[in-house]
C-alpha cells in the first residue's frame, strides 16, 4: 500500500479531485470530461504539466508535488533493525525539535543524543524522497525463516502514523535508507 495519495490535494487536502488528460482527444474522452470524470487539458504534453486538478479549491499539481507535499509532513521517524547475532540498532528522528537519538544494544550497549539544524532536518528530508520510503509497501516477510533479522520503521505526521514492517526480507532501497540515517546520526545503522 502506498502512503502518498497522488490524488489529495497538496493545497486544501480535499481527495475531490480530477485526473488531467493531455493530448488529442477521441469521443470517449470528451463523454468523459463532460460527465465530470477527468479534466481535459490541451493538446500539448509538457513534461512536469500538473496530472490532477482539485474540484473543491481548483489547484493543479503533479506527482512531485504530492511527493514534496507528503514528505514535509513527517514530524518524526522512528525505525530499528537488527537479529540475535548483529545486536539491535534503534534510532528516533524528531524533526520537529530537531534531535536525534541512536541507540545500539546487542554485544556493547551505546547511545547517542544529537541536535540538528532545521538546514540538516531538510536535507534529511531530500535525501529520504530518494529512498521511496513513503511508498515502500506494509511489510516484508520472508516466510521460510523464523529467526534472523527484523526491522520496524514508524513514519509520523500530523494526520497519522504510518508502519513498515519487515522479517528476513527488505524493500531495494534499504541500503540507501540506512546511509541517510548514518549520515545524519553519524552512527552505524545495519548496513
Amino acid at each position: 500500500m502506498m502512503s502518498i495519495n497522488y490524488k489529495q490535494c497538496p493545497e486544501c487536502g480535499s481527495k475531490n479531485s480530477l485526473k488531467i488528460i493531455y493530448g488529442m482527444a477521441n469521443y470517449e474522452l470528451f463523454q468523459e470530461a463532460e460527465a465530470g470524470k477527468i479534466r481535459r487539458s490541451c493538446c500539448c504534453i509538457i513534461e512536469d504539466a500538473p496530472k490532477y486538478f482539485c474540484k473543491d479549491c481548483e489547484h493543479e499539481w503533479n506527482r512531485k508535488q504530492s511527493i514534496n507535499a507528503a514528505y514535509s509532513k513527517i514530524k518524526t521517524i522512528r525505525a530499528s533493525v537488527g537479529g540475535f547475532s548483529e545486536g539491535y540498532y534503534k534510532v528516533d528522528i524528531d524533526l520537529v525539535n530537531l534531535k536525534t537519538t541512536w541507540i545500539h544494544w546487542g554485544g556493547e550497549e551505546a547511545m547517542s543524543n544529537k541536535a540538528i539544524r532545521s538546514a540538516t532536518a531538510e536535507k534529511f528530508i531530500e535525501q529520504l524522497k530518494r529512498t521511496s520510503l513513503m511508498n515502500w509497501k506494509t511489510n516484508y516477510i520472508e516466510p521460510d525463516i523464523c529467526d534472523g533479522t527484523q526491522w520496524n520503521i514508524e513514519i509520523l505526521t500530523d494526520e497519522r502514523t504510518i508502519s513498515k514492517y519487515g522479517s528476513n526480507m527488505f524493500p531495494k532501497e534499504r541500503d540507501l535508507f540506512c546511509k541517510v540515517i548514518k549520515r545524519l546520526v553519524h552512527k552505524q545503522f545495519y548496513e
